[in-house]
């Protein structure tokens, strides 16, 4: 009998179709060992000639099949140990390349960052606009109150939208946000809404405008204090001044809020704090 013959023989002990995958062979024969198995011990060890199926014809089928699938797989598509790894390990091996690439990122970016912070000067001053004005430039907003103190290197500036009205989660998140940063970072002025001044007068966070006077010699325009009440207070005192029309707006959204300036700064920052304060007054039309 011929390889050929041997073959077709085999796969039809097995009962399978001659194109059967490797898969299907081996469920089969596990199948059919089984079966055999289960008929040996039902008919008794040695009654050999009751027993339908033949466990040496199962196996030198199976084997001669198996001979032939793995010859046509070491020939065509037989898999490297690299190719089986990855077959196993690939989305252990993804998720690896991702971490190492985020990591990469991250540590590229702290890097970026240190060095910016290395090669920026520190700020003299730090300015907060803090209430409905969504579309202001920072940067803008300093290099405008820069050309005030020629001699100033930097002033740091900080953006913190306030919605007017909660109509929204993401209003609630922004509102959420802005308290946090009210907690977590402090600016020595904040250029405030009129509804966030008064609103922050009320929580205690600006100086009275009188008090930081009377310390630092600097004489308050009459006509643009703006007054409020803290919780403690009695009666209203100045906390704010109007500075609406200053050059220093200049190119930058508003919102058609008029701005108010307050003071927020510790004791040694009060100079600094004046200085602006005073060049602010003088330029307010």
């Amino acid at each position: 009998m011929s390889e050929l013959e041997d073959l077709k023989k085999a796969y039809e002990i097995l009962g399978l179709p001659e194109d059967a995958t490797r898969e299907q062979v081996e469920n089969r024969y596990f199948i059919l060992m089984k079966r055999a198995r289960s008929e040996k011990s039902r008919s008794g060890e040695d009654d050999e000639e009751n027993q339908g199926l033949d466990l040496s014809e199962i196996n030198r089928a199976y084997n001669l099949v198996l001979g032939i699938e793995s010859e046509k797989i070491s020939t065509v598509e037989k898999p490297t140990k690299t190719a089986h790894f990855f077959h196993y390990y690939k989305f252990h091996v993804i998720i690896g390349l991702v971490l190492v690439l985020l990591a990469g990122y991250f540590i590229k970016e702290g890097i970026d960052k240190r060095r910016e912070a290395a090669n920026t000067p520190p700020a003299n001053l730090s300015v907060s606009v803090f209430g409905n004005f969504y579309f202001a430039d920072m940067e803008a907003l300093e290099q405008n109150m820069l050309t005030l103190i020629p001699d100033w290197k930097r002033i740091k500036t900080t953006l913190v939208f306030v919605p007017t009205e909660i109509k929204s989660q993401q209003d609630m998140a922004m509102q959420q946000k802005s308290i946090l940063m009210l907690m977590t970072e402090k600016s020595e002025l904040y250029i405030t809404d009129k509804k966030n001044f008064e609103s922050l007068t009320v929580q205690g966070a600006f100086i009275r405008l009188d008090d930081f006077a009377k310390a630092t010699g600097m004489t308050l325009p009459q006509d643009k204090v703006r007054t409020a009440k803290a919780e403690e207070d009695t009666e209203d005192h100045p906390y704010g001044i109007d500075i609406a029309g200053n050059p220093i707006f200049q190119g930058i959204e508003l919102s058609g809020e008029s701005p108010i300036i307050a003071i927020r700064a510790s004791e040694e920052k009060w100079d600094d704090t004046r200085k602006l304060l005073e060049k602010l007054i003088q330029t307010t039309p």
